[in-house]
């Protein structure tokens, strides 16, 4: 620990019934949200031990703020906080503590390689921090506010260890690996360019980030694999998708999510004009990674962030679902998703039936049937 921070008390301090309801509250339910890539569970685990978030506010403004995990994980907690208060009719978000974290997390960098198996509370913060930032990159249309210099170290193709529980490890690894891709893919599709080098060198960071994409899904381990894929049917526009944990739901979207960015900004001449309801075939091929978003989400609604992707990658791909029974289970996910979680869709809702040109929606938490 830096000489310049403060100390934390070793004594645990008594809760009263309504703290130890909150903490309580926190570990089944919250902690997993942010933990959706950790194999270890640390911010469930191990942020439960910490001190209180108000206490440790008043500490930010130290000097040696930027080096105490403590804090960076407090601040990553108050932006999770800030996300889930933006008001749900508007969407409005000020991201006052997402450019705080991302102010630390630049100062507190002292090298230029970050571990995608987050074996510290440090590590487990960068990539919660990563994860926010991707959803308002996303649904901003800007780039990231990341250090996009940094080198994963250690690769997980190059990890080995015999011990029972480095599974634990290279699973959070490979996890972090895709949504560290798909991150570079966002910045890569959302910077601002100059046209001239634009023809010169874009075609070639694009083929080299396709390239990367596709290698993850095909060098993964086995376990990454659903376990159950089935058909749409009457019953549901999307086809089912089960997997076995959180982190390989969230690598399995961040996949499909990449795939979209990517067809959606592959460099080449384009037609001003598309043909009035025809689809390109890579129209038809988003329309197939969005399907899978939909329906692995709709699979995993206990894995709330990927609901949470649902909510933020809509914006890209949206405007190619025209099918009525598909454009009504979608706005179903999203409201069914603020009712169960508060988390605010109203905003996303709304914009998605002027993007669709629909009719008045049911008020939230009601329960219309799916047009057959």
């Amino acid at each position: 620990m830096s000489e310049d921070v403060r100390a934390y008390s070793t004594t645990p301090k008594p809760l009263t019934h309504h703290e130890a309801l909150l903490v309580h509250h926190y570990t089944e339910y919250l902690g997993r949200w942010l933990d959706c890539t950790d194999a270890s569970r640390q911010f469930t685990l191990s942020v439960s031990e910490k001190r209180c978030i108000t206490l440790l506010i008043d500490r930010l403004n130290e000097d040696a703020a930027s080096h105490d995990e403590t804090l960076l994980c407090a601040i990553v907690i108050l932006r999770f906080y800030e996300q889930l208060n933006v008001s749900s009719s508007t969407g409005l978000d000020d991201e006052k503590h997402l450019a705080g974290c991302s102010a630390i997390i630049r100062t507190s960098q002292g090298h230029h390689f970050v571990d995608p198996s987050a074996p510290t509370l440090r590590e487990a913060a960068f990539w919660v921090h990563v994860r926010q930032c991707l959803y308002s990159a996303t649904i901003n249309q800007q780039p990231l506010d990341i250090d996009f210099s940094l080198q994963l170290n250690p690769n997980p193709n190059s990890m080995r260890d015999s011990h029972p529980l480095a599974r634990l490890r290279l699973e959070t690894a490979w996890s972090n690996q895709m949504v560290w891709l798909t991150a570079c893919v966002v910045n890569f599709c959302f910077e601002a360019v100059d046209p001239s080098s634009e023809r010169a060198c874009r075609p070639q960071k694009w083929q080299k980030l396709w390239d990367l994409v596709h290698a993850w899904v095909n060098e993964r381990p086995q376990a990454f694999n659903a376990i159950f894929e089935g058909d749409a049917s009457d019953s549901s526009a999307f086809r089912e998708i089960w997997f076995t944990a959180d982190w390989h739901v969230i690598a399995f979207i961040s996949y499909q999510f990449s795939c979209i960015m990517l067809l959606s900004h592959k460099p080449g001449p384009k037609f001003a004009i598309r043909n009035v309801g025809t689809l390109s075939e890579i129209d038809r091929q988003i329309l197939s990674h969005a399907g899978a978003i939909c329906g692995a989400s709709k699979s995993s609604p206990e894995t709330v962030p990927s609901s949470i992707m649902l909510c933020h990658t809509i914006f890209i791909w949206a405007p190619l679902v025209t099918k009525p029974k598909e454009q009504e289970e979608i706005l179903q996910l999203l409201s069914d998703f603020e009712e169960a979680n508060l988390w605010p869709t109203a905003w996303i809702i709304s914009a998605m039936k002027i993007q669709w040109g629909m009719d008045q929606w049911p008020v939230l938490g009601t329960q219309p049937s799916l047009s057959p």
